[in-house]
């Protein structure tokens, strides 16, 4: 017999607040993928550069679409970077306290942490969408945003703001009904 599930995210109850710590959905594929191309990206890098720093002045035009190809390289590697270190080790980190919720992304490179205003969020719920847990699916690719996805959704102003992408409904339920038991949000 199946042992019924027991959830990915991590609640810490405090007097004041709740803390949600939620690890990413993991794609293996991705996460494999990933590891192998990214030992070719830095081999890439190294010899590159290498031939910038000797020969940039020698090789003119050559040189020059060495350089901007690096450039390119370079802002492609740190996304792949993103991706692997947000699935390896990252988490997703929801604080509500009093009249205020922090999201953070831990792990996820040039992420800037959100803080909302629980007065003026409104309508919390959980998201039924399909596409509410689908890393690939969405009208954006999620191996750029790491934001754009969640479980829970509630509206902020005129913009519907998506959290806790790495857990199923049922868990978003669940969590959904914490928060409206300790008042943190309104059902």
């Amino acid at each position: 017999m199946e042992k019924p599930y027991a959830g990915k995210a991590k609640l810490k109850e405090g007097i004041n607040n709740l803390i949600i710590e939620i690890p990413p959905k993991r794609n293996y594929f991705i996460i494999a993928f990933l590891s192998f191309w990214l030992c070719g990206w830095l081999m890439g890098e190294v010899f590159v550069l290498g031939a910038l720093t000797g020969l940039f002045n020698e090789m003119g035009g050559a040189g020059m679409f060495l350089f901007v190809w690096l450039a390119g390289w370079t802002v492609g590697g740190l996304f792949a970077i993103r991706t692997w270190l947000y699935m390896v080790v990252g988490k997703e980190v929801l604080t509500f306290e009093r009249g205020i919720l922090h999201v953070t992304k831990k792990m996820a490179l040039f992420h800037k942490p959100k803080t909302y205003s629980l007065k003026d969020a409104e309508n919390f719920a959980v998201n039924t969408a399909d596409s509410a847990n689908d890393f690939w699916s969405g009208r954006q690719n999620q191996l750029f945003n790491l934001g754009s996805f969640g479980t829970l959704k509630f509206d902020y102003g005129l913009k519907t703001i998506k959290i806790a992408g790495g857990i199923d409904e049922a868990e978003g339920k669940y969590i959904l009904k914490k928060l409206i038991d300790k008042g943190f949000v309104k059902a």
